[in-house]
């Protein structure tokens, strides 16, 4: 069911928990931590207030979930889409790239980091989603041949340069920027060098 229709009665009886997640991430994504109300939701949905009770005890403990799903399903869900197809460390950070740029994430990753300068559980979230995209992004430029500690290095320099973007509220992302950053930090690459990369690192991306 799409974020933005609203449902009938019997389309309302049937909502779950993902799908109030889901209107909660639209919601906050469009009007911010302010407008997130429970009749913002209610309106969405085309549902009772007493749907949502069904599903959450308060809208304190609905907040919880909804600041949780960012790092538990969301971000992961982008890093192994990223992940599944690519043909080596830069076809998996461009894939990264183009996925987040072309998908609600990024309008979300500004909503999250918002709301995080407010609530310590958006906060965890946002932090817990950084470390999943640093290991991610230090796993290719350990492939490409750079040292533990400048694959580190390249990993944050190149999500900082990018979380900046979503700072100057250029929502649509921008990939040019995105490519010359990742050429500026890529170009004396020693696997690149060598014509090859390194058999790949194991993944720090580990399931809870």
């Amino acid at each position: 069911m799409g974020a933005g229709r609203a449902p009938g009665k019997r389309g309302a009886a049937r909502l779950n928990r993902a799908d109030w997640i889901a209107a909660g991430q639209a919601v906050l994504c469009e009007a911010g931590i302010a407008g997130l109300r429970l009749s913002a939701l209610t309106r969405r949905l085309g549902a009772s207030t007493g749907s949502f009770y069904h599903h959450f005890e308060d809208m304190d403990a609905y907040l919880a979930v909804l600041a949780r799903q960012f790092t538990r399903a969301d971000v992961r869900r982008i890093l192994d889409r990223a992940a599944q197809g690519a043909s080596g460390p830069l076809s998996r950070i461009r894939r990264l790239a183009a996925i987040s740029l072309s998908s609600r994430i990024f309008p979300l990753d500004r909503a999250m980091r918002v709301w995080a300068t407010s609530d310590r559980r958006a906060a965890a979230s946002v932090k817990a989603a950084e470390k999943l995209v640093l290991a991610f992004l230090t796993d290719a430029f350990r492939e490409l041949g750079f040292s533990p500690d400048d694959a580190a290095l390249r990993a944050h320099l190149l999500l900082s340069a990018n979380v900046a973007l979503i700072g100057a509220f250029r929502l649509t992302g921008d990939r040019a920027f995105f490519e010359r950053s990742l050429d500026l930090l890529t170009r004396d690459a020693p696997a690149r060098a060598a014509g090859a990369t390194r058999p790949p690192a194991a993944s720090a991306i580990r399931r809870s």
